[in-house]
């Protein structure tokens, strides 16, 4: 489905709109990357998964915000799905589909190369609305990456910077699924090959100025946060929630530390398949 104005509209086979007229990069956030210790994914079968919640669905308040640091060491992912993506963070499953995080890889069908979206879809998943930055993008570079949604529109920031909203209102009605989130993959038909570290989710749309805050001072609002994942264990296989109760199981992913950490974990550690 194409349209010359308003929302994007996405098929999760990969049909969408292609839209001119990109922003430039944004300048990097004055707290460039994540400094201690973070999770790596293989691109293969390496997950994190957080049982089903209403805390963690658009449809519980209407509105959600889910703020993450991913670092992709590859332009090109090993397990890719649809026209050639993966998605990387998100809450869905076959008809039960929430929320996702995308990143398209390189030589896809519908020239998208590196570019990172936020979609809310319906139960079926077969319409999706959501808003994009498309940005050269260098293996091994951390991104902060922001997305809003608000019962009306879709917000993609990245590095703290807004670069995109879209009109899903009267187009889409999110509603409550019973998946669990999962990090590193959205419903193991694709992966991401890289770091994700710091993903918290909100019941509500955090406003510009709290997310260019939590990006470069790292002030994170506590109010409405309902799950935070520091990423910070350095061992074993829970990824604890230190904002409540919604702890993940860790299953093939490996521990690393930031250059500036690696006192905290000398040597990865990989946690076990399930």
């Amino acid at each position: 489905m194409v349209r010359a104005s308003g929302p994007r509209l996405l098929l999760l086979g990969g049909l969408g709109l292609l839209v001119a007229g990109m922003q430039s990069p944004s300048i990097a956030a004055n707290r460039a990357a994540p400094t201690r210790i973070f999770l790596e994914f293989n691109g293969t079968s390496s997950d994190v998964e957080v049982p089903d919640s209403p805390d963690l669905s658009v449809a519980t308040t209407g509105s959600l915000t889910v703020s993450a640091w991913m670092k992709p060491d590859t332009l090109s992912f090993p397990r890719t799905e649809g026209s050639g993506y993966v998605h990387w963070l998100g809450k869905g499953e076959s008809g039960r589909q929430e929320w996702v995080f995308r990143m398209y890889s390189a030589g896809n069908a519908e020239n998208r190369e590196n570019r990172i979206s936020f979609y809310v879809f319906d139960p079926s998943g077969g319409l999706g609305v959501g808003s994009y930055f498309q940005d050269p993008i260098t293996p091994g570079e951390w991104i902060h990456v922001v997305g809003v949604a608000d019962g009306h529109s879709t917000f993609i920031y990245k590095n703290g910077t807004l670069r995109d909203s879209d009109v899903y209102a009267g187009s889409i009605t999110p509603q409550r699924g019973s998946a669990p989130l999962r990090m590193g993959t959205r419903d193991f038909n694709s992966y991401f090959l890289g770091g994700i570290a710091e993903v918290r989710v909100w019941n509500r749309a955090l406003t510009a100025g709290e997310i260019d805050s939590l990006d470069s001072s790292g002030v994170v609002p506590r109010q409405g946060l309902v799950a935070e994942y520091l990423l910070g264990e350095g061992r074993g296989t829970v990824a604890h929630d230190t904002a409540d109760s919604h702890d993940g199981a860790v299953a093939g992913a490996r521990w690393e530390c930031a250059p500036s950490a690696t006192d905290l974990c000398p040597v990865p550690r990989v946690v076990p398949f399930r």
